[in-house]
């Protein structure tokens, strides 16, 4: 009973601690999917770019799948912001 009525008071607290659980997990995953294994830049290193598909691949081939995604909502985020504010004048 004393648990449950201490939950009860403290739930910033138990939220908190779940939260900061999460949020590691989630750099813990983020950090492992950014080291790519060696192999793959003896492979980096055979592609040649010359045209837009083999640039993909060979940012591919190096760049993981979370730093591209990053990438491209952070590019698509600042275009919307851009076109949003471009819409509202400036009160002088």
């Amino acid at each position: 009973m004393m648990l449950y009525l201490y939950v009860l008071q403290n739930q910033w607290i138990v939220l908190s601690l779940l939260g900061g659980a999460i949020l590691t997990l989630l750099m813990c995953l983020t950090y492992q999917a950014l080291w790519v294994p060696r192999g793959t830049e003896t492979e980096s290193e055979g592609i040649k770019v010359k045209d837009v598909r083999s640039f993909t691949a060979w940012i591919k081939s190096f760049v993981p799948w979370t730093v591209i995604l990053l990438i491209l909502a952070s590019l698509a985020f600042t275009i919307f912001e851009i076109t949003r504010n471009n819409a509202i004048p400036p009160n002088w």
